[in-house]
């Protein structure tokens, strides 16, 4: 049993909490921490768990052995550092921080302290991804040449200047930082890393200063390319098409459809339900209990943040293309 407490109360803690409220064989939730007190409170009265002043206190429970973390993005590579430090394993949400630099930082703090860190790519878990992540790896798609890829919402319409996700330092790329680097994992994933980019990125509707309108042009190691649209003031889409010289795999709906397009027809292919929060969840418990690794690699998370990192040096030249910088564990 893992005996976990969350720092970060806000909207995707929450939702991380209850995700985590599914899975009693596997994870015990003791506690919480925010820089909201009425958080605190609300969290403590609805899990049964403790309020914790801060993080600090989190740290120095000896009773903790792992924490999840769902704070604004400039705060995760510290926060993983002091976890690990304090021999607490770390789940933390996606990016997984905001610079090449610091995510090694924190891979390498983890690694020393032997604890786990995995990041929450969530679409990863999700069946429809697993299955085209499968016929790319079989070659049932033939050769890999491009993926085209959405991801938009209105989240921004609603944001105030205050909040910390309205900030740019906190979301570089604008809906890139919370939408489009859910795309980026999977692209990555199924074609390997990307080495250069260029992204435009414009704000057209938003009432706050951020981008809320990128488009992005991706050209990966192994020759393939891609195309990513991700808007912060439209209506919800998310879909991905992974092109091959045999045939397409066309996922809609986040993932929860899935159809294999070839030049005589096209197959629809049936899907699970699947919770994908507590499904990351229990791998983050199945990890931290040394049964088998956390599917979703930190240095994987970390070239995710690279190519989130030279999408806003794109941006700030007017989409000029722009190096991946290069991971090195």
């Amino acid at each position: 049993m893992l005996r976990i407490a969350f720092v970060g109360l806000g909207w995707w803690g929450a939702e991380l909490a209850r995700a985590a409220a599914t899975l009693p064989d596997r994870l015990r939730i003791c506690g919480g921490t925010s820089a909201q007190p009425d958080q605190v409170a609300r969290f403590a009265r609805d899990f049964a768990a403790n309020g914790y002043a801060d993080m600090r206190a989190v740290l120095a429970d000896a009773d903790i052995d792992a924490v999840i973390l769902s704070t604004p993005h400039s705060l995760h590579a510290d926060q993983i550092v002091a976890a690990a430090w304090a021999g607490k394993h770390v789940f933390c949400e996606k990016p997984l921080a905001l610079s090449p630099v610091d995510c090694v930082r924190a891979i390498r703090a983890c690694d020393a302290a032997g604890r786990v860190l995995a990041v929450g790519h969530n679409r990863r878990f999700l069946p429809g991804a697993r299955e085209m992540k499968r016929l790319a790896d079989t070659g049932a798609l033939g050769r890999l040449t491009h993926v085209q890829a959405q991801f938009s919402s209105p989240s921004a319409l609603a944001y105030t200047p205050g909040m910390w996700r309205a900030q740019r330092a906190e979301a570089p790329g604008g809906p890139m930082s919370s939408m489009g680097i859910h795309m980026i994992d999977i692209m990555q994933w199924l074609l390997g890393p990307v080495t250069r980019v260029c992204c435009l990125g414009r704000r057209l509707a938003a009432p706050v200063d951020i981008e809320d309108t990128t488009s992005a042009l991706f050209a990966f190691d192994s020759g393939a390319t891609a195309a990513l649209s991700s808007l912060f003031t439209s209506p919800p889409t998310a879909s991905l098409s992974l092109h091959g010289t045999d045939a397409n795999a066309v996922a809609t709906r986040d993932f929860g459809a899935l159809e294999v397009q070839r030049t005589d027809g096209a197959d629809t292919i049936p899907l699970p339900a699947c919770d994908s929060l507590a499904a990351e969840l229990a791998a983050f418990a199945d990890a931290c209990a040394g049964r088998e690794p956390f599917p979703v690699d930190p240095v994987a998370a970390a070239r995710n943040v690279a190519v989130l990192h030279a999408i806003g040096q794109s941006i700030a030249q007017d989409a000029a293309w722009t190096d991946v910088a290069p991971i090195d564990r």
